[in-house]
């Protein structure tokens, strides 16, 4: 109607932001992948890093670290980092479809949908290779074992996913409900 202020969408602003965002977790994810390789000594000019993991309030560390405790200490930030990407880039998808064909189309609910297992199931194993790798490296640097990876992994367990993994999926399975009710309408009209 004439004078009636036109409804507008979101999508495509949340979308915009979305990219801008995930390239630029995109890029820290690569300096930070970049990093730990180096702190490997496996690029030119780079020197092996020592390992250190905290015991007690200190820092124990090793000059010269195996293989298997320098990719023991890249576990705190490259599972998490990668995580975070892969959400990432996964809601890019579901916005940018949700933008440009409208949210009652029919690959919108399953995007949501894989959305919402990653970060339900994406998150927690994070933390779990976080909480193995530190104790891992705990053990073979000092020789004991610390409280233990279960202990660790439920200290740093990741609520929240649980709460926006559930929450996705819900959405997910409202809008398939919609788009059946869309392709419904559709085709008595």
């Amino acid at each position: 109607m004439i004078g009636e202020p036109m409804a507008r969408n979101p999508l495509p602003l949340l979308a915009r932001a979305a990219r801008v965002v995930t390239w630029l977790v995109g890029l820290t994810v690569l300096v930070v992948v970049v990093a730990n390789v180096s702190a490997l000594g496996w690029l030119p000019g780079t020197h092996v890093t020592p390992a250190c993991v905290d015991v007690g309030g200190q820092n124990v560390c090793r000059e010269n670290p195996t293989v298997m405790q320098r990719f023991a200490n890249m576990g705190d930030q490259v599972p998490a980092a990668l995580f975070a990407l892969g959400a990432l880039v996964l809601l890019l998808r579901f916005l940018r479809t949700a933008a440009n064909e409208g949210p009652y189309a029919g690959a919108v609910p399953g995007q949501l949908s894989a959305l919402g297992w990653f970060v339900l199931v994406g998150a927690p194993v994070s933390a779990l290779l976080f909480a193995v790798s530190q104790e891992w490296l705990r053990t073979s640097l000092t020789g004991t074992s610390g409280r233990g990876w279960f202990t660790v992994w439920t200290g740093v367990f990741p609520w929240w996913s649980t709460a926006a993994g559930v929450a996705a999926l819900t959405f997910a399975y409202i809008l398939r409900i919609g788009v059946r009710m869309n392709e419904d309408l559709e085709g008595t009209i």
